[in-house]
């Protein structure tokens, strides 16, 4: 049986292939949906409840398609039946030229619901070029 810091990090990862594959159904599978969920997407204003939340998602996913993003320095808190998994988030910008990687600081939250790790809030904000070091991507497995 795998310990809660180790299933935290996993629900944080689904996430992020979610996120990489533009995957919507995926993403309805990592989320609660829930009233109480929030969701803030670097330099837009916060999104409350999963109806925002998911028609945000499907903006972003239209106009995005697939992009390699992935997490690295993540750590996890846990409280009860909360997690808190704070991390980098490298965004591979190589389609677009004179791009590279960006980075964003995260901060996520997930509440225990029937024995699974669902995401409870997902907070992005940008870090200013060179704010931290660049990483190679996490292994799909």
């Amino acid at each position: 049986m795998m310990d809660a810091t180790e299933a935290v990090l996993i629900a944080n990862e689904n996430f992020y292939r979610a996120l990489s594959l533009a995957d919507l159904g995926a993403m309805q599978r990592v989320w609660l949906a829930s009233e109480d969920a929030v969701c803030l997407h670097p330099g837009w204003p916060p999104l409350h409840g999963w109806k925002a939340i998911h028609a945000s998602w499907e903006r972003i996913f239209e106009n995005q398609g697939p992009l390699h993003v992935w997490p690295s320095d993540a750590e996890v808190r846990l409280f009860g039946q909360t997690a808190e998994v704070t991390c980098i988030e490298n965004i591979d910008t190589a389609r677009i030229a004179g791009s590279g990687i960006l980075q964003t600081r995260a901060t996520n939250i997930f509440r225990l619901i029937s024995q699974a790790w669902k995401m409870l809030e997902h907070h992005a904000v940008s870090l200013p070029a060179g704010g931290a070091k660049r990483v190679e991507p996490f292994s799909s497995n």
